[in-house]
């Protein structure tokens, strides 16, 4: 495998990940409104899809590394904080499926949102003291070269893109199956949608600054 490249083996699954997803989902979306499936159906297979990503995203962020700053973060600490983080997502997408695929459909809704959420919060209050050296990134060593430092900085904002599109359309997923208002969902989707993506600006800024 090149190492001349930011889309290593680990960083391309998540991303062909997240597309299989989106055209899965859209899939099930089309077969509802041709009459082939009834919602039930779909809304359990949204929760299993959902299920999957989560997993496939766990096991895959230890080995993309999106903490990993030289000369900032403590490896060995960034290193245990990524794979406490992929054990979460793990067992919360593994939760996902059970859920979805064999408990009632409210009480899966419910309890899966709820989960969704904890470990969402669980992984911003560990990684909340790493995040500055995962987005700034150090002095790193002396002897790499500009370009190894170009590829780590170019794969350090692809991993943010990556994580900032997933917790975005988890936390979505969950707030959609926690709340029951329509009107209530449409004005909780704004705000999440507005709050994400200023903070997707500002890590934006804070890198290109950093690379300039």
């Amino acid at each position: 495998m090149s190492t001349s490249t930011v889309y290593t083996r680990p960083v391309k699954t998540m991303v062909f990940g997240f597309l299989g997803f989106a055209a899965a989902a859209g899939a099930l979306a089309a077969a509802q409104k041709l009459g082939a499936l009834d919602p039930e159906t779909v809304k359990r297979g949204l929760g299993l899809l959902i299920g999957v990503i989560v997993v496939v995203t766990g096991n895959f962020l230890p080995k993309v590394r999106p903490l990993d700053a030289p000369g900032v973060n403590p490896e060995q600490a960034a290193a245990a904080a990524e794979r406490l983080a992929g054990w979460i997502l793990v067992v919360a997408g593994l939760a996902y499926i059970g859920l979805f695929a064999f408990a009632p459909l409210e009480r899966a809704r419910m309890v899966a949102s709820i989960l969704g959420i904890s470990a969402m919060i669980l992984i911003a209050a560990d990684w909340a003291w790493l995040v500055r050296g995962a987005l700034l990134g150090g002095r790193g060593d002396p002897e790499e070269t500009a370009a190894d430092r170009a590829r780590a900085a170019a794969k350090r904002r692809l991993m943010v893109s990556l994580l900032f599109a997933f917790f975005y359309a988890f936390a979505t997923a969950c707030m959609v199956f926690l709340l029951r208002d329509r009107h209530l969902i449409d004005e909780v989707s704004w705000w999440m949608f507005l709050g994400f993506w200023l903070m997707f600006a500002f890590v934006s800024v804070v890198l290109d600054r950093k690379r300039c």
